[in-house]
């Protein structure tokens, strides 16, 4: 087939690019691709919405994958079809960590495999770690941009179901209670929905990953999200940075 069957893109239309960021929401990829040159629409298929840009006169890809880890999968199968081989995932989450403040950005360095698509992969002793490349561009990202103070590294959770973040919405509260105990226990900084798979399926595949997201709502206390773009427009800034560096 000429184009993919899922993003609806042709190896033509995206001029040869190897980078990717990745994101949930439809809506977020113009506010991405707006901080790239000549940045345009080349398809909105389904949840995959893909923008094009130049950084340096390299085109820079920029697509929605829906949420959660399946659909994340199929875009990041596709367009590693197409050559891509660097994805950076900018994001939003949960927090777990009392070290992490609202409005906050974390790095994933690694990622609980709490989903079932990364294990339709391999084993569930097999790691979801982030590239060293994409880890060490994104801490000289937030560098350059002097955001140090609201910025952490380390393990973050990947789950399925969004609203298993209220216990009591599950059957049996009390393990799901104790299930989220043990997480922040293990010093786990955020809770969101993508990146060990994408960390899984990248590795597997000989691509760099990494995942940078914002904190916008605070899962430990329940506490309501304040401001859903909270930390948002940091977490583009650093992930354009980062690809400056990559590239």
């Amino acid at each position: 087939m000429d184009k993919q069957y899922h993003i609806n893109v042709s190896a033509k239309e995206i001029e040869n690019s190897r980078h990717l960021i990745i994101c949930g929401d439809p809506g977020r990829v113009p506010r991405i691709s707006a901080q790239l040159k000549d940045p345009h629409e080349i398809s909105f298929n389904r949840e995959y919405r893909v923008h094009l840009g130049y950084l340096n006169d390299t085109p820079i890809l920029v697509s929605s994958c829906g949420i959660g880890a399946p659909s994340t999968a199929i875009g990041i199968e596709e367009f590693g079809k197409l050559g891509v081989n660097t994805i950076i995932r900018v994001g939003t989450s949960g927090i777990l960590s009392r070290d992490v403040k609202l409005g906050d950005l974390v790095s994933a360095t690694g990622a609980i495999r709490d989903e079932g698509t990364s294990h339709e992969y391999i084993l569930p002793a097999f790691p979801a770690v982030a590239h060293p490349d994409v880890i060490f561009a994104l801490r000289e990202a937030v560098t350059h941009l002097n955001l140090q103070d609201r910025f952490h590294e380390g393990i973050v959770h990947s789950k399925d179901a969004f609203y298993s973040e209220t216990p009591e919405l599950i059957p049996d509260a009390v393990s799901a209670k104790n299930k989220w105990k043990v997480w922040i226990k293990a010093r786990t900084l955020i809770t969101e929905m993508e990146c060990s798979t994408l960390f899984v399926i990248s590795y597997i595949r000989g691509w760099r990953a990494g995942g940078i997201m914002a904190a916008i709502g605070d899962t430990e206390s329940g506490e309501l999200i304040i401001d859903h773009m909270k930390g948002q427009k940091e977490a583009i800034d650093v992930t354009i940075e980062a690809i400056k560096r990559l590239l």
